[in-house]
């Protein structure tokens, strides 16, 4: 189903940009009207709906789950977004809304998705909730701190929440659990058996022993929607209906309804598409004015990650510390991250102690600000977050060069409006292409070649100035140090990229033989193009030089040391202007070959 079109728009790297501009945003078509929808029906019976129980001891879960066709976690995931349950995490390539379904569900957006489910989240925002937790970002402190209040977390001797570590099923489980009305304290379920008692009960579908993805998550936040509450024939859906925690009609057809026709009819005649998903990435921020100065952050040398360092607009240098990654939250807000921070994105805008300027502080810090980002009739963006009182305030700047970034009320003025720029560069269709990672191509060996390589799918490069960059915006995700293991840094990409050969998943690249990572970190961001890795002889090496292996898709520890299961060529595009010495006989495909 497609929700929101996306207009493909050329990166940024060394080269013109297309911009982020109004034609962005279509509608969606109204295929059927409203009025011709029967609401009067009341909530549609199922008569073969089941009661599935589950009992340990005196630990017993009821819970009658609609039964009727099954959704699938992108079906169950587009409904839960319509309910304003979850947020997208951009858009795909076809312009439909993002969520990565895939990927291992966080212990923070685990948080979120359930205080939204409960519909207690204008509760928990309150600013009445405390946690104990030292690493919680401040935008999600009424999330924690709410459930903390439930009794639904448990101290930690380090005081640390850990948001980004991947949540257990059993945690997961335990919410929905709590959501139906069912304690712990009750002797009403076992937190240690919580997910086979929520597969028993109809409501969890993740696999014994294996990770909770969002997918999982979704389909068991649907199941609990249309599961009874505790020691009642209702449904949670329906006590929602009645707080007006959701919609009538929304439930109607998209939780009670199975005829899958009869939702899309639905979804299409309301038309929901009321805003553009700015794909997470990185960005360049633009003024609108004359001046056409660039958001900077005032970094440089050892001081790139101080805490608190201003943030005003500059001209056009190119430099990473004029490079920013948004982030959109399952809140749906936005984090506008640095790039130019040693660690990576570990800083992020917020207001300076003064109440007055902009500067980059850790997601922790109460500095740190989150926005609304809105499109605006002339194709522009505005940065709005929330003051003191409530008061919307823009993200500004008086658009002379060094002006330091301000909020002000005035949303009107040109200066608190702006333009965005993707960075990298894409195909036709808005993809990002996998780059060839040095300037200059000198091969020494190829993949399963006579020497060294008989056994490994890699290549052996020699770059005039001896550096590589990263192929794609990267995190760097393994590190291991060491004669024996030749310095391997291995980086993923942070999004999916298009492959020379056409396919489109995400990327992982081993490099290999430099003399020297001290200055690389696990976790640590690389922008696409940004030299990061040097020839070297670590390791089995007969002269200075970089090993390079490519694998399809994310980084997992089973991928084998040395060898990827890509050909090089077939992952990386070459830029026209790479300098080549010798490409090995091998047919590389070109930039301007995958633009056209």
């Amino acid at each position: 189903m497609r929700l929101i079109r996306k207009q493909a728009s050329a990166g940024r790297f060394s080269r013109p940009v297309v911009r982020l501009v109004a034609g962005m945003l279509t509608g969606l078509l109204l295929t059927a009207p409203v009025s011709a929808l029967d609401f009067s029906a009341g909530i549609p019976m199922i008569d073969s709906a089941a009661l599935l129980r589950f009992q340990m001891g005196r630990t017993t879960i009821g819970s009658s789950v609609r039964s009727g066709s099954p959704l699938d976690a992108e079906e169950a995931a587009i409904r839960l977004y319509f309910l304003d349950l979850i947020t997208g995490t951009g858009t795909e390539k076809d312009g439909s809304v993002t969520f990565d379904l895939h990927r291992d569900l966080t212990r923070l957006e685990a948080a979120v998705m359930a205080v939204r489910l409960m519909g207690m989240e204008d509760t928990a925002l309150s600013g009445t909730y405390t946690h104990p937790y030292t690493d919680v970002p401040e935008w999600a402190a009424g999330y924690i701190g709410y459930l903390w209040d439930c009794g639904l977390l448990e101290q930690s001797a380090e005081g640390l929440f850990v948001p980004h570590a991947p949540a257990a099923a059993e945690t997961f489980v335990s919410y929905m659990f709590y959501a139906l009305g069912y304690r712990i304290a009750e002797g009403d379920y076992n937190l240690l058996t919580a997910a086979a008692q929520g597969r028993s009960a109809g409501i969890c579908v993740t696999p014994e022993d294996e990770p909770l993805t969002r997918g999982d998550a979704v389909v068991a936040m649907y199941n609990t929607l249309r599961s009874n509450v505790k020691g009642s024939s209702r449904m949670l859906s329906d006590l929602l209906v009645e707080q007006g925690k959701l919609s009538y009609t929304d439930a109607v057809f998209l939780l009670w309804s199975d005829n899958k026709e009869e939702t899309k009819a639905y979804l299409d005649a309301m038309g929901y598409s009321s805003e553009w998903i700015i794909p997470d990435g990185y960005y360049t921020i633009r003024t609108t004015d004359e001046t056409d100065m660039v958001m900077n952050v005032l970094a440089d040398g050892p001081n790139r990650d101080y805490e608190g360092l201003g943030v005003c607009v500059w001209t056009d240098t190119g430099d990473i510390s004029q490079s920013y990654r948004l982030e959109r939250t399952e809140r749906g807000t936005y984090l506008v991250y640095a790039a130019c921070s040693k660690g990576g994105f570990h800083r992020l805008l917020g207001l300076a102690n003064n109440g007055k300027n902009i500067g980059v502080y850790r997601p922790t810090s109460k500095n740190a600000l989150e926005f609304s980002i809105r499109h605006e009739e002339d194709g522009t963006w505005s940065f709005v977050t929330r003051g003191k009182n409530g008061e919307d305030l823009y993200l500004t700047s008086a658009s002379k060069w060094g002006s330091s970034l301000q909020l002000t009320s005035a949303a009107e003025e040109l200066n608190s409006r702006w333009v965005l720029e993707r960075q990298g560069i894409t195909n036709s269709a808005g993809e990002d292409l996998a780059l060839f990672p040095a300037d200059s191509m000198r091969i020494t060996q190829g993949a399963y070649d006579t020497y060294s390589h008989m056994r490994q799918n890699a290549l052996d490069i020699q770059p005039t100035n001896s550096m590589a960059f990263a192929p794609f915006n990267a995190q760097i995700v393994r590190k291991d140090v060491g004669y024996a293991v030749c310095n391997g840094v291995w980086i993923q990409s942070v999004d999916k990229v298009c492959y020379a050969d056409g396919s489109y998943d995400y990327m992982t690249v081993l490099y290999m033989h430099d003399d020297n990572i001290d200055n690389l970190s696990v976790g640590q961001m690389l922008t696409q193009g940004e030299y990061f890795y040097h020839s070297g002889t670590t390791g089995n090496s007969s002269g200075a030089h970089i090993h390079i292996a490519v694998y399809r898709g994310q980084y997992h520890e089973n991928m084998p040391f040395a060898t990827g299961d890509v050909y090089a060529e077939d992952a990386f595009f070459v830029l026209d202007d790479t300098v080549i010495h010798t490409d090995y006989g091998l047919e590389w495909v070109s930039v301007s070959a995958a633009e056209s």
